[in-house]
């Protein structure tokens, strides 16, 4: 009677060390896992252009994915020739600039009591600054490698996503496949929809930007108009790390002018949230602002910079497979 008693608990024991099993080998390839998604994030966009071609045209799906593939590294080549050597001296310059900027900011900042409290908080000795710049090299050349593993990742997964979606469905148990397969359906929708409002949303900001301190006659503003588009896609987070060498290049014709353009970021920051994310999430994803500040934390925490980066389509995919998986089935169904 005793051993009879005892199996339900000893089950849940097993089921309860599998689970934390699982949560662990989960965090030691968790590196992996976040770019295994950024190559999906890569595949949804180049699927989000190839699909449409195939059905316009008698093109195949891997063959409109090929041409789209030629398409994009012969405008990629194309935006090199025309803007690559103009570029390569701006960001040159704004190297050489950024110094200079830091060394007039700390000039400037040593003449009031605020700003040599804020001297006083981030100093640190030329060693230190030295091994830090060092740290961001190293870390830098580490992220190219990964972007790259991202890239071929998401042609791989572009070239037959049906092959991984298969594949994905086997690993759940044969009565919750068909949810789960509307589930995985209704997220790579979700994503392509994110993706298109992203890039609008990167585009805009970047001409805005870029045009804006070009008629404010601050220097390297096509760079930095860039640099704006690209930090346009990390939430919340990335609008102030492209403010920063902006207002720093500003210092460099005094601190009017690092004013003035730190001014115009604030203004760009409340045009982006209070009009063009109103307007693309019409036909985009909508994500509540606390979910995508908690996404930012959660996932920055979990997975990094790449974390920070893809804090936003993981927060979507989670929200999905939440509603598709558990709230419509169990929820939305269930008896009065």
């Amino acid at each position: 009677m005793a051993e009879t008693d005892l199996r339900p608990f000893a089950a849940r024991v097993v089921i309860v060390l599998g689970i934390a099993a699982a949560m662990a080998i989960l965090w030691t390839v968790s590196d992996v896992l976040v770019l295994a998604f950024g190559g999906i994030l890569m595949a949804t966009a180049l699927r989000a252009l190839s699909d449409p071609l195939a059905r316009r045209s008698s093109l195949s799906p891997r063959l409109a994915l090929a041409t789209v593939l030629v398409a994009l590294v012969a405008v990629t080549a194309g935006v090199g020739l025309v803007l690559g050597e103009r570029l390569t001296q701006e960001a040159g310059q704004l190297l050489k600039m950024v110094p200079e900027a830091i060394g007039k900011a700390r000039t400037w900042a040593q003449g009031s009591p605020l700003g040599q409290i804020l001297l006083h908080t981030l100093g640190g000795t030329g060693k230190q600054s030295l091994a830090g710049l060092a740290g961001f090299a190293s870390g830098t050349f580490g992220m190219l490698a990964e972007l790259l593993v991202v890239l071929f990742l998401g042609i791989y997964f572009a070239v037959d996503p049906e092959l991984y979606r298969r594949g994905a469905l086997r690993l759940v148990p044969h009565s919750a496949r068909k949810r789960t397969d509307a589930a995985l359906v209704a997220v790579g929708q979700a994503l392509r929809n994110w993706l298109r409002g992203q890039l609008v949303s990167m585009a805009v900001v970047g001409v805005i930007t870029g045009v804006g301190l070009w008629l404010m006659g601050v220097r390297l503003a096509l760079s930095l108009g860039v640099v704006a588009g690209l930090m346009e896609f990390i939430p919340f987070v990335g609008p102030f790390l492209a403010a920063i060498p902006a207002i720093l290049v500003g210092f460099a014709q005094g601190p009017t002018g690092a004013l003035w353009v730190a001014v115009f970021y604030l203004g760009i920051h409340q045009l982006e949230g209070n009009i063009l994310m109103p307007l693309v999430q019409r036909w985009a994803v909508s994500l509540p602002p606390a979910l995508a500040v908690a996404a930012v934390v959660v996932f920055g925490l979990l997975f990094g910079l790449f974390g920070v980066l893809f804090a936003t389509p993981l927060m979507i995919v989670v929200m999905v497979f939440i509603r598709k998986l558990y709230v419509e089935p169990v929820i939305d169904e269930a008896p009065p």
